[in-house]
């Protein structure tokens, strides 16, 4: 029904971008609705999975929703008013009542959190395929993944201490300074000494350095309180 009233506007359709742009995200977020529904077919039985699948779903209903309802309230064109009601009317018969999908509940966005930030089954799924370097090689993925569950383990211990008041054993102490090393070397960043291999070469001086130089050597005043 929307598609035949989109062919009511004519030639003009392709230039209205919104409302193109508004259904395109209606039919991309029924798409990957699809092929969500389908990886969960394929892949039922792992652990987390039914709650990942369910706050994906309700995420893309809305969206689909949201964008069909804002296509419908700013359909253009002489016939717009008249093409919105009937729009409204064949998507949306019951008004709000047929407008059912809502955002994933906090309750459910926090679960998948979890999921997704500890080690779980739903963690071992998305690291399929990533390529692992072999022990001893320093690869910053591979490290990624080794670390979770260290870092995952230190800070319940650390929490556990806290709440105890009581000083690590030497177990404890040993986990969480590990834990605070790797956190340390994987939060650091690439340092170049030089820009390009030319800046590595002795005697080098950057061009624009060269040109202030040159021009610097022309004038009687070299600073600029002198100029001033």
């Amino acid at each position: 029904l929307t598609a035949d009233l989109c062919f009511t506007l004519g030639g003009r359709l392709k230039f209205e971008e919104l409302l193109m742009g508004r259904l395109a995200d209606a039919l991309g977020a029924i798409y990957l609705g699809y092929a969500t529904l389908h990886h969960y077919h394929r892949r039922r039985g792992i652990d987390g999975l039914e709650a990942l699948t369910e706050h994906a779903m309700l995420r893309l209903e809305c969206e689909a929703q949201d964008a069909l309802y804002s296509a419908s309230e700013n359909f253009p064109g002489p016939l717009g008013p008249l093409a919105s009601t009937v729009m409204k009317i064949g998507c949306f018969p019951l008004g709000g009542l047929t407008r059912p999908y809502a955002e994933p509940s906090d309750d459910l966005t926090k679960e998948v959190a979890r999921l997704l930030t500890t080690p779980s089954e739903i963690r071992d799924m998305f690291q399929e395929g990533i390529y692992s370097a072999p022990e001893g090689t320093m690869h910053q993925m591979t490290d990624l993944i080794n670390a979770l569950p260290i870092c995952v383990e230190a800070d319940k211990v650390a929490t556990s201490i806290r709440k105890e008041k009581r000083k690590p054993n030497d177990e404890e102490a040993n986990l969480i300074a590990k834990a605070d090393a790797l956190r340390d070397a994987l939060i650091q960043v690439d340092v170049f000494e030089y820009a390009t291999a030319e800046e590595a070469q002795p005697g080098y001086v950057r061009p624009a350095l060269v040109g202030t130089e040159e021009r610097f050597a022309t004038l009687d005043k070299t600073v600029f309180c002198e100029a001033a």
